[in-house]
């Protein structure tokens, strides 16, 4: 409805690996099972969270109220590591990890062709530099 940008809210929480984001018992229930699942576990937490809370996030009413919630969704009473896990590991599966790994791949593709444009336009710049300054010094 708000045509919110998940990655803008999700990109802290995976960076830190939700450290930043939730108290210490979710953030230790969390690397428990990092380490013993793998990274699957980083998208089924972040679903669980807004599984949580999906009542909440129904009633904002723009955007911006959205981003500002998800900012503390973390530490509410609500998100314990019972919970958590319980949606995580019970209602979340078969977790589609085949359509994870599409989509990473899609976006990696993109992200390294993205990459490969930016470094033609750096040496297309670095070269017309150095024929400009080289004009210049034969003036």
């Amino acid at each position: 409805q708000f045509k919110i940008d998940l990655s803008l809210i999700t990109f802290n929480w995976f960076l830190t690996l939700y450290v930043d984001n939730t108290n210490i018992d979710v953030i230790l229930a969390f690397w428990d099972s990092f380490f013993y699942e793998g990274d699957k576990v980083l998208f089924r937490f972040a679903l669980s969270i807004f599984r949580i809370h999906h009542d909440m996030l129904l009633t904002t009413r723009d955007g911006i109220e959205v981003y500002n919630f998800c900012r503390a969704i973390g530490d509410s009473d609500l998100c314990t590591p019972e919970n958590i896990k319980k949606i995580a590991f019970g209602e979340l599966n078969p977790f589609p990890m085949e359509r994870v790994s599409k989509r990473r791949e899609f976006h990696y593709k993109k992200v390294v062709g993205e990459l490969n444009q930016l470094n033609e336009m750096r040496q297309q710049y670095n070269t017309h530099k150095r024929s400009s300054a080289i004009d210049y010094d034969s003036d």
